[in-house]
């Protein structure tokens, strides 16, 4: 790296991860760290570098650092570098065995989430945190079509402004189909977007959705209790909705949704 400062801002941030992948830091000493680091084939790293005011240039410096390719969580929020960073990201061949990304509050638009879908260097990627950004119906149809983040097991997009027409091309997708979890709080989806996500085969495999803060009444309970492809979900999130006791009781009773166990509500 041409910076020092950030080669030790970076080396600082590395730590192991459990074999589970979820992120979880385990402890160990800095040499014992970078040891195994230069040992075995799989990632065995959590790189955390959030609210690092992190900038294209580091981001240039950090997709040619050797270690790069050890990295199987990578977090950089809150940065602010905007679509430009994603596009260095998203052409690093390094992260070729990238596991978890975080980019949320870093100003992306649609541009960066492009980006992202079309890397060819991203297919092993199975979550995908993109809260807190600018991304709109444009952004949703790139994730929905593409094939290099076809895997994605968990799509976090909460606070962007996807609209109706946003969440309808999510649930076109032919790609989005091992989806464990998705996050869709306050992304304005509004009733047309709930309709068109309660009848699609991406929400097969889901067991947590989080729908809060839509502005949902209970056309909504109606949609979700008779869906036909929630029968895996066990989490529904629908907090800060307008859906009455009724609507809930009506969710709570479906047959369709026979592995319910926790709805969140006012």
């Amino acid at each position: 790296m041409e910076s020092p400062l950030f080669e030790s801002l970076v080396r600082n941030s590395m730590s192991l991860v459990s074999e589970e992948g979820d992120g979880s830091p385990m402890s160990v000493n800095e040499t014992e760290t970078f040891s195994l680091a230069e040992t075995g084939d799989e990632p065995r790293f959590k790189l955390e570098l959030n609210g690092k005011e992190v900038v294209r240039e580091e981001l240039l410096d950090l997709a040619d650092y050797p270690r790069l390719r050890k990295v199987k969580v990578l977090e950089l929020d809150g940065n602010e570098f905007g679509d430009e960073g994603v596009e260095i990201l998203s052409g690093a061949e390094a992260l070729s065995n990238l596991v978890s990304l975080s980019l949320s509050s870093n100003k992306l638009t649609d541009r960066a989430v492009r980006a992202l879908a079309n890397s060819p260097f991203l297919k092993r990627l199975r979550r995908l945190y993109l809260q807190r950004n600018f991304i709109g119906p444009a952004g949703a149809e790139a994730l929905a079509t593409s094939e290099t983040l076809s895997g994605l097991e968990v799509l976090y997009l909460k606070a962007n402004p996807l609209g109706p027409d946003g969440i309808a091309a999510l649930a076109r997708s032919r790609s989005l189909r091992d989806l464990r979890e998705l996050y869709l709080q306050r992304t304005r989806l509004g009733y047309e977007g709930l309709a068109a996500l309660a009848g699609s085969p991406i929400l097969s495999s889901v067991r947590v959705l989080s729908l809060s803060h839509n502005g949902l009444d209970d056309r909504a309970a109606d949609a979700l209790a008779g869906s036909g492809t929630l029968a895996n979900l066990a989490n529904l999130d629908l907090y800060g909705n307008k859906i009455g006791e009724t609507g809930l009781r009506k969710i709570r009773e479906s047959s369709n949704l026979k592995n319910l166990r926790v709805v969140q509500a006012e």
